[in-house]
């Protein structure tokens, strides 16, 4: 059961990433800083990938004892790194360093390293499953945890501080956007404060609370990053958002229009706008803000043949006169 709910949070994380790394390919201009978001987005999904325990057993590297998890802590380390980068880089007065030059990447690939080294030198019946969270209480073993789990706590915390300083800066959906994903920074840390915990609590402290309290933190991790996930795809969510709401306005009012059309284009036939032909006549058809306005203009066009509101009709234009002094008492014809 909690295997299947972390493969079901994983997988569902994966696939939002997937969507905003191909709304930034596709959907969006290209920026100098996109490639950093894209590099940032790729390591965490790879991470996400191999904490699938389906995805995992395809690769046979990944069955290795302790590759796995070096893999995920590689990748998350990359992830928060750039991702703290790709924030505080609008904020930064000094002029803007290559990506690959900066320093939380350089030191992302460091504790990297040093964590495969310390994985490596650890026996293989001492190093654990990462989605588990069993501390062997081997040293290497806790320093992998340790290591990993404060620099992920920096970094988080660096997006958190950098998120509530752009709230300042932005306005709208944009600034709710943003503080979402400090809100999703600042959940992610909790959680590594609690693994943190973790490590110190089940060497000395033994039962089932471990198990539950592990997979309470997992979900609550997998929350973290999805709010984070969140407010990078607001922007979207909001334009969708707004999107439906136009279009059932849209519906409401041609439904509404559509009994009296009905009426009127029975009584003045002509006032019915002929449909463009073709592919346009087919896209002209299914656009049902286009269908409203097409109503809207029929409908007028035949109340003005019928008379009925003569409010609707054009008001006359002013009769000009010929001289532009008028002497008081006089009349014009």
């Amino acid at each position: 059961m909690v295997t299947r709910l972390q493969s079901l949070l994983s997988a569902f994380l994966c696939l939002a990433l997937l969507a905003k790394m191909v709304a930034l390919r596709v959907g969006s201009r290209p920026t100098p800083q996109a490639p950093l978001l894209l590099t940032a987005l790729g390591s965490f999904t790879v991470a996400a990938l191999v904490g699938i325990p389906a995805v995992r057993a395809q690769i046979p590297i990944a069955t290795v004892p302790g590759v796995a998890s070096i893999i995920m802590d590689t990748g998350v380390s990359v992830s928060l790194a750039l991702l703290a980068t790709y924030l505080w880089t609008p904020l930064w007065r000094a002029g803007p360093v290559p990506w690959w030059r900066g320093r939380l990447f350089l030191t992302a690939l460091a504790v990297s390293a040093l964590l495969a080294a310390l994985m490596a030198s650890t026996p293989r019946a001492l190093r654990t499953d990462p989605l588990q969270n069993q501390y062997t209480g081997d040293w290497r073993i806790v320093g992998v945890y340790v290591i990993g789990n404060l620099f992920f706590l920096g970094c988080s915390g660096a997006s958190a501080i950098a998120c509530a300083r752009i709230v300042r800066m932005v306005r709208g959906h944009i600034a709710v956007g943003v503080a979402v994903g400090a809100v999703g920074m600042v959940a992610y840390a909790v959680t590594c404060v609690n693994r943190l915990f973790l490590v110190a609590g089940q060497p000395l402290l033994a039962g089932e609370w471990f198990t539950w309290y592990s997979v309470l933190n997992f979900v609550f991790t997998e929350a973290a990053v999805l709010a984070s996930v969140l407010g990078l795809h607001f922007t979207a969510v909001w334009r969708v958002t707004v999107g439906c709401r136009r279009l059932c306005d849209d519906l409401r009012v041609f439904l509404l229009l559509g009994p009296a059309w009905r009426r009127l284009t029975a009584l003045h036939p002509d006032v019915v706008l002929p449909w463009e032909p073709g592919p346009r006549g087919l896209r002209d058809r299914l656009d049902l803000s286009y269908r409203r306005y097409r109503r809207e203009i029929e409908c007028q066009d035949a109340l003005l043949l019928t008379g009925a509101h003569p409010a609707e009709r054009p008001r006359p234009t002013p009769r000009r006169h010929p001289t532009a002094h008028t002497s008081p008492g006089t009349r014009h014809p």
